[in-house]
């Protein structure tokens, strides 16, 4: 089996299950499309809200109104490049025309969204002692660490595995478009960069999920 087909085999069993997972959430009630939805919309008309009225905003509304803002933007961009990317690939091609002029516009959207989320909220996503002993207990394979029980510990750890997975994803490309290295070495950076998207779409999908589900018990 050539790499090019395995590739194509994982990709397409990689987005089935992770639609069949959204799928099954939302059938589980275990995030409801509806509030999911309403929650979205709520959150960009607050966004929309505080940049109209940016002058009259302080600084930490300011800061708040950024942070939403590259939130969602980046969470649109993966999800946009992840259709751009995968889809042809799928079929059996490369990303080319109006699909690759997409992924090449939004990669560097993409770079300065994670870039700017790494940097504003990497203090609130920082690992403290009690997070460290939750996860030396979850490998032990204590039920006190269930996941369910410690949404905000997998959720750092969803941040910082995004925020991980974006190194290769920006860097293998990056080497792709200088003529440095042979066809060969180029197709592994390829492939490289599209296993590392894979895994990012996988856990923006969870890190979204816990997020929504964490709502949901709030409310």
């Amino acid at each position: 089996m050539s790499s090019q087909l395995l590739f194509r085999l994982i990709s397409l069993f990689g987005l089935l299950g992770i639609v069949a997972a959204i799928v099954w959430a939302i059938r589980s009630q275990l995030i409801q499309f509806a509030g999911t939805k309403q929650t979205l919309r709520q959150q960009s008309l607050d966004m929309a809200t505080n940049l109209r009225q940016w002058r009259a905003l302080s600084t930490p509304a300011r800061l708040d109104a950024l942070m939403r803002f590259f939130y969602l933007a980046t969470l649109a961009g993966v999800l946009i490049l992840a259709i751009t990317g995968f889809v042809p690939v799928i079929f059996g091609y490369h990303a080319a025309n109006f699909a690759l002029m997409i992924h090449m516009i939004l990669a560097p959207l993409f770079a300065i969204g994670i870039t700017a989320l790494a940097l504003f909220h990497a203090e609130r996503h920082r690992f403290n002692q009690n997070d460290w002993q939750r996860l030396r207990q979850w490998f032990r394979r204590e039920k006190s660490a269930a996941p369910r029980e410690n949404p905000e510990l997998w959720q750092k750890l969803c941040f910082w595995l995004s925020v991980l997975l974006s190194v290769p994803i920006l860097v293998s490309i990056l080497l792709i478009m200088y003529p440095i290295f042979d066809t060969r070495a180029q197709e592994t950076f390829l492939h490289w960069h599209g296993y590392a998207g894979l895994l990012l779409l996988a856990i923006v999908v969870l890190h979204a999920y816990l997020i929504l589900s964490n709502k949901r018990i709030e409310h």
